[in-house]
């Protein structure tokens, strides 16, 4: 297995670290990992591993904080991003909380082949393969999940999974390392 790199970036005028993982062999997915409000691109190395050992590039961005005016444009920020790691093909992207905001402008514009949203606060357009995971006691991602779920439209592209007694902190669910790991595997093979 390759080492994990650890980068600085310049994107949109903003220093940002990634740790960016290749596997052996060309990837059958590139995967860029967002992480939440209360956490960093730490949350995601053992989930890095796991991908890059089945054949998958993973980057795990550590995201600017305090809504800077730069970053209004999250769009621009991550075909920005995108460019800057040479990710050719259209990327996985995982999400936690708040970060899905950085992915909804992509989800517009047809740039993304899944999303994997990781406690979404925010509904989603299921215009690509989604695969929405979310803690049973976490009391906004609970119900969005639920009400798509419900829905009679729309939902056929969106596959969400509870994970039983987590979710008072948004990446709870990431934290059950084999649910995790084990569900976005097969999410990535279903592709």
């Amino acid at each position: 297995m390759n080492k994990i790199q650890d980068l600085e970036l310049n994107i949109c005028g903003t220093t940002v670290s990634v740790y960016d993982a290749h596997p052996l062999s060309p990837p059958v997915h590139t995967l860029i990992l967002l992480h939440g409000r209360k956490s960093s691109r730490d949350l995601w190395l053992e989930t890095m591993r796991e991908m890059q050992s089945v054949g998958h590039r993973t980057v795990a961005v550590n995201l600017p904080s305090g809504g800077s005016a730069k970053l209004r444009n999250k769009e621009a920020f991550m075909n920005a991003l995108l460019a800057a790691l040479y990710v050719t093909d259209k990327p996985v992207v995982v999400s936690v909380s708040f970060s899905s905001n950085y992915v909804l402008p992509l989800l517009e514009s047809d740039s993304l082949r899944g999303w994997v949203g990781v406690s979404p606060t925010t509904p989603p357009l299921l215009s690509v393969p989604t695969l929405l995971i979310y803690g049973e006691l976490d009391v906004k991602a609970r119900p969005l999940c639920e009400g798509i779920l419900r829905s009679k439209s729309g939902n056929g592209n969106a596959t969400c999974v509870m994970v039983r007694g987590v979710g008072k902190v948004d990446h709870d669910p990431v934290l059950d390392h084999g649910m995790w790991t084990k569900e976005l595997k097969q999410f990535l093979m279903d592709l």
